[in-house]
């Protein structure tokens, strides 16, 4: 096994990590906020989490990740200067979503006046923000305004031509561009003729 499929699998495994993490702090989020805006009427209800929607989750964001590397490659291959193109990219996370949220603020103001004339006035105000649920397939789900693909945090290139100068410089400025990240953080090297 070389260094490259050990890295692919360092990714795997801690990609896949991230997400559960990920998706056990949304239930978190989703359950606390629940707890402290139902009233005393209200059954609380625990989230199940299904295993085929995160098997599908996971597969997505495997295909995203394989697509920009797919992308990357097939963009470099086009440079004049380069040949075959080999590439790796770091993701910071799995995928974030933004579930929709439903304010309600309510405020009042009590005055009372006691028997020697003093006076004194109570001012209450209370928030109150709740996850909007959808339902669909039998069950309730948040309601996802926007998705945030995962962050790129770091490329690395092996090319042929990258033995010149000039092809490494446009590589690694090529791929700061295209991802919005510093060009520390995309290393190019030569391919082994």
């Amino acid at each position: 096994m070389g260094n490259k499929d050990f890295f692919k699998d360092l990714m795997k495994k801690e990609n896949k990590w991230k997400l559960i993490l990920a998706l056990l702090l949304l239930v978190l989020l989703y359950m606390s906020i629940s707890f402290f805006t139902s009233g005393p009427s209200n059954k609380t209800t625990m989230a199940k989490v299904d295993s085929n929607n995160d098997n599908n989750q996971s597969a997505a964001l495997k295909n995203y990740e394989e697509a920009q590397k797919i992308e990357l490659k097939n963009i470099l291959r086009e440079v004049q200067g380069i040949g075959n193109v080999e590439v790796m990219i770091s993701f910071e996370s799995g995928e974030t979503k933004v579930p929709a949220m439903d304010s309600n603020t309510q405020s009042s103001t009590t005055e009372e006046t006691d028997k020697e004339g003093g006076k004194r006035v109570t001012n209450q105000k209370t928030d109150g923000d709740k996850v909007v649920m959808s339902s669909s397939n039998g069950g309730n789900e948040p309601l996802i305004v926007k998705t945030y693909k995962p962050k790129i945090t770091g490329v690395m290139v092996v090319a042929e031509g990258a033995d010149d100068s000039k092809v490494k410089y446009d590589i690694a400025q090529a791929v700061s561009t295209l991802y919005g990240i510093g060009l520390d953080k995309v290393n190019v090297y030569p391919m082994k003729k």
